[in-house]
């Protein structure tokens, strides 16, 4: 809708008008009664380790007989899970109508994954899928302390407003969901006050974004030694990695808690952070096994997600390798007292990585922008084995000289004195067609 001629041709108030529609439908379709009661189902099990349990179990056992008798792909294996073979995008891409259940009804909805790392990958979906979809959100939302009726900002991927617009106001509202809707696409520095402004006078309780576009302003605030004068309950992130380090960020720049999930279209993992910063495995949300990948440098474990989708019976995906990973933790349980397994961090996507000077691929790269004055964003590319160019957003009253050869410094260190480093300072970094940030783009 966003990028239709009638939407971008309209004035500001009909624009409101149509996106509040939009999300009115959108609402009705997916909040309905069935949703409601499988929010308290799965909210009944989060704290009593038995019903979780069975509830997994029962679950994982429906998912593997449907998909044994109405997909293709499955026919010839038992009702073992170990049987399975590990499954990959590629392997889906290259085979998709036979992970197409024969068995479906009513209205299919396609969606994509972002193909960041590779070729998108098409996932079909029933209604169903979709409901259940939202109850997970609403659960996670309780989570972050959102109650019905709540003021929310979202800041995300959505062209709210046309790339070439260059002046405020960079955002609109949508009216039956009591959120301002804000455009990740026009957060140059000199936007960024005015962004934090209109939250404040619109009275936001809680935010929804994506790391890279809340990450900014607390980048702002930090670089401007302001904090957020509002006064929220939460903000919850998700679609892209977020560091340790801009969770910290972000959590003392608004004075509240960061709730961050990890999800992806595939539905075979969901991840979620709650209110004493641990990372749950959502085990009623699919069934994961961690593959062991090696250590971090500091010597904990590493782990692979692999998992195999519940809510999903049209295009289920069965041990399917998605190509993250996260740090595995010692914790037993969490002071939540939620039952849901801990993991210590998720780390980032393997698209997002850049070749050392001894041709060892490195994925975690958050530490090189840390400690240098002025830096509100950064992005680093690879086209050549030792030649990296590093595209920054600044605040150029306080991103000197003397802070770029720090930023050329902690690459260095991370990646090889013998490599090369151009810095490029940029009004914004180039989000990808879903309006994410990548870390790092390598085409080696």
């Amino acid at each position: 809708m966003f990028t239709s001629k009638v939407y971008k041709k309209s004035p500001v108030s009909i624009q409101n008008i149509l996106l509040s529609t939009r999300a009115l439908v959108r609402k009705k379709l997916r909040e309905n009664n069935k949703c409601e009661q499988y929010t308290q189902e799965l909210i009944a099990h989060e704290y009593d380790s038995e019903l979780l349990g069975k509830y997994h179990d029962k679950t994982l056992n429906k998912t593997i007989k449907q998909a044994r008798n109405t997909v293709e792909y499955y026919k010839s294996y038992d009702l073992n899970l170990k049987t399975f073979p590990f499954i990959d995008k590629l392997e889906v891409n290259s085979n998709k109508d036979k992970f197409l259940s024969s068995k479906k009804s009513g209205a299919v909805i396609k969606g994509a994954t972002s193909g960041t790392t590779g070729a998108p990958l098409v996932i079909p979906q029933d209604m169903q899928s979709v409901i259940t979809e939202q109850a997970f959100i609403n659960r996670g939302l309780a989570w972050a302390g959102f109650k019905e009726g709540d003021k929310r900002a979202w800041i995300r991927g959505d062209m709210i407003v046309p790339l070439e617009q260059k002046k405020a106001p960079f955002w609109r509202y949508s009216y039956f969901e009591n959120m301002i809707m804000l455009s990740s696409f026009h957060m140059a520095p000199a936007n960024l006050q005015s962004y934090i402004d209109t939250m404040v006078s619109f009275g936001v309780q809680v935010i929804q974004a994506y790391p890279s576009s809340i990450a900014t302003l607390a980048k702002y605030l930090e670089v401007n030694n302001q904090y957020y004068p509002g006064d929220l309950k939460s903000i919850v992130t998700s679609s892209e990695s977020l560091s340790k380090e801009d969770k910290h960020l972000i959590e003392t720049r608004f004075k509240c808690t960061v709730f961050d999930w990890y999800g992806l279209f595939e539905r075979v993992a969901a991840i979620a952070s709650c209110e004493h910063g641990r990372y749950h495995i959502l085990t009623d949300y699919a069934h994961v096994e961690l593959l062991p990948a090696g250590k971090t440098e500091s010597g904990q474990q590493l782990a692979e997600i692999v998992g195999t989708n519940f809510n999903n019976s049209l295009y289920p995906l069965i041990r399917y390798k998605t190509g993250d990973h996260v740090v595995l933790s010692d914790e037993p349980n969490c002071p939540c007292g939620r039952v849901f397994p801990i993991v210590d961090s998720i780390e980032g996507r393997t698209g997002d990585y850049l070749i050392a000077e001894d041709g060892q691929k490195v994925h975690i790269l958050n530490h090189i922008p840390k400690g240098v004055v002025g830096l509100i964003a950064s992005q680093f590319i690879q086209d050549k084995k030792n030649e990296i160019t590093i595209l920054v957003v600044t605040d150029k009253n306080k991103f000197n000289t003397e802070q770029c050869s720090i930023l050329t410094k902690n690459a260095k260190e991370r990646l090889g004195e013998s490599i090369s480093f151009k810095i490029q300072e940029v009004n914004n970094i180039p989000r990808t067609k879903n309006g994410k940030i990548r870390q790092a783009i390598c085409s080696l």
